[in-house]
């Protein structure tokens, strides 16, 4: 007789990212669509992607932080898979609809430290040689500079194949 034993590495303070990734998934459902469905599927693709790259090229070389227990898990899905492609997309989302563009980029990066602090206070974040306002300039660069370009870079790209 075979025994099914699943292990989700429900790591202390799972709760977290699992609360945030459903809240994210409900702003997306309910806020006004300013993004096409291939402005959505490419950001949510692509923002998943470079997040995850990321943390495999720097953070776990360098053994910046842990995220959850030694095991990789759905506290690595949601944290990287699934909440920064949520946190960009809603931000894009409003972005496109509002005249204070830079209201709404100080707004996304307390918000977005705000939350890396509190996968910190949680315990589903250990920080090694990493403090949650180190990410602040990376925020910066990633509201002001990197989302507006990615999406104005799919708007204006020529996608066929000549």
């Amino acid at each position: 007789m075979y025994v099914l034993y699943v292990n989700f590495d429900l790591a202390k303070g799972i709760w977290y990212p699992i609360v945030l990734t459903i809240l994210l998934i409900l702003i997306i459902l309910i806020s006004p669509k300013k993004l096409s469905k291939q402005e959505f599927y490419v950001t949510f693709g692509v923002i998943g992607y470079v997040v995850w790259m990321v943390d495999i090229t720097l953070a776990a070389p360098f053994d910046i932080f842990d995220i959850g227990t030694k095991r990789n898990g759905l506290p690595e899905l949601l944290l990287f898979g699934l909440i920064p492609s949520c946190i960009a997309i809603i931000f894009l989302n409003f972005y496109q609809s509002t005249s204070k563009k830079k209201a709404l980029i100080i707004l996304f990066i307390i918000s977005s430290f705000i939350l890396e602090w509190l996968a910190e206070i949680t315990g589903i974040m250990t920080s090694k040689i990493w403090h949650a306002y180190y990410s602040i300039p990376i925020f910066t660069v990633v509201f002001y500079f990197a989302l507006p370009w990615h999406l104005k870079f799919i708007r204006t790209g020529d996608y066929s194949n000549k």
